[in-house]
């Protein structure tokens, strides 16, 4: 029987790629530190002079939670644009006309203080990258990619993903709906058995890429790696070749 060939590799982005460990702000904290922005913004567009600043964050990260909360129900991705221009309707903006661009744009999202990439990414990014896999990102973002992709370029990772980087909030569906992998499979051209997925949570990104086909790989915080043939678990990606090395004999001469 033929081996599988190795041609892709899927990783979750929060606690996969960059590590959360560090961060000391809860959510309401974190929209206290842009949601200014977006109050200046309105106010040199002549708009919103006299917005709460409380009562919009009030507004808007209820809206947010609720949202998630019917997320994990509905696997349906809450959107977080959408959201904010309820949350600055509620607190009297007049909306019309104002695009979901512009405001993205004025929110100016640069990722969450304390956030850094894992010490391992960089070289393990760089050595799959050298032997010409292709390279994509699944995160299970209510913000749209291009917010985060300002946060991947702060963190000196965009490069590494030319091909595939898919938030749920464009894909409207939040892992482990099978729609947003598949989405993202086709963004590299790639099938299930030629793609392995990493990811920090079980459900997610383990069960929900299994449910696909695909192998997978549980990052953890726990010592040690396990391995079968299908499923592995580590600690650091500086663990990973000898994994693709059993799974895929060859993977690093290439994709033919």
């Amino acid at each position: 029987m033929a081996t599988d060939q190795l041609r892709a590799i899927l990783f979750d982005l929060d606690n996969t790629l960059i590590d959360w460990a560090d961060v000391q702000l809860g959510w309401p904290d974190i929209d206290r530190l842009y949601m200014p922005n977006v109050i200046a913004w309105l106010q040199s567009e002549g708009q919103a002079s006299a917005i709460d600043l409380n009562q919009l964050l009030d507004s808007f990260s209820g809206r947010h939670h609720q949202a998630w909360v019917e997320a994990d129900r509905s696997l349906q991705a809450p959107y977080m644009p959408t959201i904010l221009l309820d949350a600055l309707r509620e607190a009297g903006v007049d909306c019309t006309g104002l695009t979901e661009a512009a405001l993205m744009a004025a929110y100016n999202w640069r990722g969450v203080p304390g956030c850094r990439v894992f010490p391992d990414v960089p070289r393990t990014l760089a050595l799959l990258g050298e032997v010409k896999l292709k390279l994509g990102i699944v995160t299970n973002a209510s913000q749209p990619m291009v917010m985060r992709d300002a946060e991947l370029a702060a963190h000196g990772l965009l490069h590494h993903f030319p091909a595939c980087r898919l938030a749920a909030a464009d894909a409207g569906v939040i892992k482990p709906h099978p729609r947003i992998f598949e989405q993202a499979l086709k963004k590299l051209n790639a099938s299930p058995r030629e793609t392995v997925f990493i990811g920090d949570n079980w459900h997610a990104d383990v069960e929900g890429a299994q449910g696909l086909g695909m192998r997978t790989i549980w990052r953890t915080r726990q010592r040690g790696t396990e391995r079968n043939d299908r499923h592995a678990r580590l600690r650091t990606l500086d663990d990973l070749p000898p994994i693709l090395d059993a799974w895929f004999p060859g993977w690093r001469d290439g994709p033919a």
